[in-house]
């Protein structure tokens, strides 16, 4: 398949598959709130729809557009938390299915976006808000940015109805090829939101190892103010993440806590422990 139809058949699978799980939760399962979380399944579902209408469908439209991306309430990255909540405190009358069918048909247009598009549409510069930091990025990252919201959130909602229902882990879920592919796009993004200054004059090969169906090897690059990023591992790296792909999503979505992950060996780390308790100030990703 072409990169175009990759992303599109594994979007549209990803879409299916929240809808076929949320569509049979319940009205407690959807008011559920794991303890010490700020939102309940019903808020992770109020956001997945208004953040996809205000920001990922516009982004994504002023870029095909060939227009600057800006957004109102967005102008620099520290204001994220209170424009998704602004955008949430809208819909807090609505009902769960009244959310869900929001949801749908704001991914269900972000996809249509997509439909149209050839390879060489997708290699075509781009920008994601805010406008405070210029990112060289690709529309095929803006696309991918918004599609990793899925399987992102959908771990978040699972794990505020456990306590009421067990659902599947996203890589149980998932085929192998489709979370493969997941973690090029997760880690092919992760230069965009590499924040220079704090890294100044650092040089170093950051390389994720993940074991299992779906696993591979990714490595970041960092030298000269710049990240890049490379499938594959370097010769000599200065940092490796050893993990499956399932404990590295639990990771990024913080349901596994960095030092009790690493203590208990759930996460292996090989090489500058110091650069790894940095890496959450270098790559500023709400």
């Amino acid at each position: 398949m072409t990169r175009k139809d990759t992303l599109l058949t594994h979007y549209r699978n990803a879409l299916h598959r929240c809808l076929d799980v949320y569509g049979r939760l319940t009205g407690e399962d959807w008011t559920s709130r794991a303890r010490g979380s700020r939102w309940s399944a019903r808020d992770y579902l109020g956001h997945l729809a208004t953040s996809q209408e205000n920001e990922g469908n516009v982004t994504t439209g002023l870029n095909l557009e060939g227009k600057p991306v800006a957004l109102p309430g967005l102008t620099s990255r520290d204001q994220i938390n209170e424009f998704n909540q602004r955008n949430l405190d809208k819909v807090r009358d609505l009902s769960p299915k009244e959310l869900l069918e929001r949801f749908r048909a704001a991914f269900e247009a972000h996809i249509a976006m997509l439909e149209p598009l050839s390879d060489d549409d997708l290699a075509r510069p781009a920008r994601l808000p805010p406008g405070d930091r210029e990112v060289d990025a690709s529309l095929e990252q803006v696309f991918s940015t918004f599609y990793l919201h899925l399987p992102i959130h959908y771990q978040d909602i699972r794990r505020q109805v456990r306590a009421r229902r067990a659902l599947p882990h996203w890589t149980e879920l998932a085929p192998g090829d489709e979370v493969h592919d997941m973690y090029n796009r997760q880690f092919g993004i992760m230069p965009l939101f590499y924040v220079a200054e704090r890294g100044g004059n650092l040089r170093a090969s950051i390389v994720f190892t993940l074991k299992g169906d779906g696993g591979g090897q990714w490595t970041l690059e960092i030298e000269g103010g710049r990240c890049q990023y490379n499938e594959g591992a370097p010769e000599r790296a200065t940092l490796e993440f050893r993990t499956t792909p399932a404990r590295w999503l639990d990771f990024v979505t913080r349901e596994l806590k960095p030092l009790p992950a690493i203590l208990t060996g759930r996460i292996r780390l090989r090489g500058s422990l110091g650069l790894a308790m940095r890496m959450d100030r270098l790559f500023e990703i709400d």
